[in-house]
């Protein structure tokens, strides 16, 4: 591996462009906040009421919510489009992406297409669980634009699956996969999830040699985080957290030595693969970030904008207000920044780091409601230069995770 104390200067990072004064870049996020059911585990969907997570697309709150969404796209397109933005990375996620049936796919996409200049788009990315896609669906989703799909498969166990809440079976996630080769697209992820309180090593072990038994060009190992409101942290002991961590990164630690002896080089922490425009763009803030729907957030014009997730409602009524409209040099917004862009072992460039959010990154880190965090990663063997910042590779993991693990944990749970 490389030295931890030089960049990554991995050739597929070094070619992905950034924006700039003259080239402005986005990257095109696309919520859908419906699912077919509600894990036990997912934080991303505890805030929404179920009834309104479970809508089906015959329900007429589900038909506003793609009309709001459409108007969104129209009317913040045509100022990108007027201030000669250009999209370089799209990336529709949830909730699940794929539990919009085909006609609601079609009209978001044909929103997209009118709005913005799509000719320079490098990657555009559906989510999708396995129980809302097959080969048919698949084909259309890549007649749509799609050139990569991203399986939220999490676990190869049919046990854990009914525990996670999850509507399919291991043996559609491996079929998923197939179809999704077969479908044409050339780009082909999955997601697995480790560090489950009651989850063993064997069991995650067992997981990952399934996925890498299969056709996929991508991995994403992600860690459990405890958020409060799920299932799942209520089930916790909170007095026995301190071995849900050590657990927590000794399966990380085990999974991700098996899928890199595999042949699938980290290029971000829990990344594997060929390297993702999105997941560069993204945690490296090299674009502008413009969330569309409801529990989508923006970064644009160094500005932090969201529709907060869960109120679907007042979405529908009002796509263009945003619940939060801050600076995004506020404390809160640079400590999300700052965890996320760690997650790229080539770290946080300076140059894009001070375009996208208007602050200095050595300043930042002596703010006074920053610098704790600026100690415990200095703590951690933060290595920071010319650059910018970066976390050595061999602790980048298990530093993440535990500050993941530590600022779920402090929240109260939800009553």
């Amino acid at each position: 591996m490389p030295s931890p104390e030089t960049p990554l200067l991995d050739n597929a990072l070094a070619d992905l462009p950034s924006s700039s004064p003259q080239r402005n870049l986005l990257m095109l996020y696309v919520h859908v906040p419906f699912c077919h059911s509600k894990c036990t585990f997912c934080d991303w969907v505890q805030a929404i009421p179920t009834k309104d997570l479970l809508r089906k697309p015959e329900d007429s709150v589900r038909q506003n919510y793609i009309t709001a969404l459409r108007k969104e796209i129209e009317i913040r397109g045509a100022g990108h489009r007027g201030a000669g933005d250009i999209p370089y990375v799209i990336y529709w996620g949830g909730g699940t992406a794929s539990s919009l049936d085909e006609r609601e796919a079609a009209a978001v996409m044909d929103a997209l297409r009118s709005s913005f200049d799509l000719s320079g788009v490098a990657e555009a990315t559906i989510e999708c669980s396995p129980d809302t896609v097959d080969e048919k669906k698949l084909r259309f989703f890549r007649g749509l634009g799609f050139n990569r799909v991203s399986s939220g498969v999490q676990s190869f166990d049919n046990t854990r699956l009914r525990r996670l809440g999850r509507r399919h079976t291991a043996e559609q996630a491996v079929r998923v996969v197939h179809a999704a080769r077969e479908a044409g697209f050339e780009d082909v992820s999955i997601d697995l999830m480790s560090g489950f309180p009651d989850q063993d090593a064997d069991e995650l072990a067992r997981s990952v040699d399934q996925a890498l038994e299969l056709p996929v060009n991508h991995l994403s190992l992600y860690s459990f985080r405890p958020t409060p409101g799920t299932f799942m942290r209520r089930r916790m002991d909170v007095a026995e957290r301190r071995t849900y961590l050590r657990r927590q990164q000794l399966l990380f630690t085990q999974a991700r030595r098996t899928i890199h002896d595999s042949g699938l080089t980290e290029y971000a922490n829990g990344y594997f693969g060929k390297v993702s425009p999105f997941a560069a763009m993204y945690f490296q803030l090299r674009a502008d970030t413009v969330g569309l729907g409801s529990g989508a957030i923006s970064l644009v014009d160094q500005q932090f904008q969201s529709h907060m997730k869960g109120l679907l409602h007042a979405y529908v009524t009002n796509p263009l207000g945003f619940d939060i409209d801050v600076p995004a040099g506020q404390d809160r917004v640079l400590v999300s920044l700052l965890q996320a862009g760690l997650a790229m072992f080539d770290g946080i460039p300076r140059q894009d780091w001070t375009y996208r959010t208007g602050t200095d990154l050595t300043e930042v880190l002596t703010r006074p409601a920053i610098a704790p965090l600026a100690d415990f990663l200095r703590g951690r063997g933060l290595i920071e230069d010319d650059h910018g910042i970066r976390l050595p590779r061999r602790r980048a993991g298990l530093t993440l995770i535990e500050l993941a693990f530590e600022m779920a944990m402090s929240q109260p749970e939800l009553v």
